[in-house]
């Protein structure tokens, strides 16, 4: 028997090691996934609770992080978009779930009141488009990309967007 045939069919001497408990753990292991795939935009990962986590990314990857989201990390499904308000500026809120590993991600990016605009995700995951289209009607977040993004509650005359906290009805 040759010295090739002796170390098996792959020709390497391979030493087998126990997965780390990180590695154990999916959430954990999507959370590590992006912030080494996206180190300067990707912040705050943690595990909320078993099952959910969050993350923060900055607008500028916002749709780079959704597209490795769900062609990598195979999150298939946008559940929620929401706008909230600050005084300095806006957090958009996406949950995003992957229910073959059972886990529901909460990705936040942000934008100032000078310019409410983030990419449309629509692209990825077609139910953001009516979504983002609320949010835009309601809040006047702007969302970059979109295939039709015109008001859908309001009539489309309408000047201001009624839940931001400086509205006078």
């Amino acid at each position: 028997m040759s010295e090739g045939d002796e170390r098996g069919s792959t020709g390497t001497n391979s030493i087998e090691t126990a997965p780390s408990r990180i590695d154990a753990d999916p959430g954990q292991r999507v959370l590590r996934a992006l912030t080494e795939a996206f180190p300067e935009t990707v912040s705050d990962g943690a595990q909320v609770k078993p099952r959910f986590i969050r993350a923060r990314v900055d607008r500028s990857d916002l749709y780079s992080v959704c597209r490795s989201l769900k062609d990598h990390h195979g999150f298939e499904h946008l559940t929620m978009i929401s706008a909230v308000e600050y005084d300095d500026g806006f957090e958009v809120v996406y949950h995003i779930t992957s229910h073959q590993a059972g886990l529901l991600l909460e990705l936040i990016t942000s934008a100032p009141k000078t310019d409410p605009t983030v990419d449309s995700i629509s692209s990825i995951w077609g139910g953001a488009n009516w979504q983002e289209r609320e949010s835009y009607d309601l809040m006047g977040v702007v969302f970059r990309n979109h295939p039709k993004l015109e008001r859908i509650l309001l009539p489309k005359d309408v000047l201001y967007h009624p839940l931001r906290k400086d509205f006078r009805g």
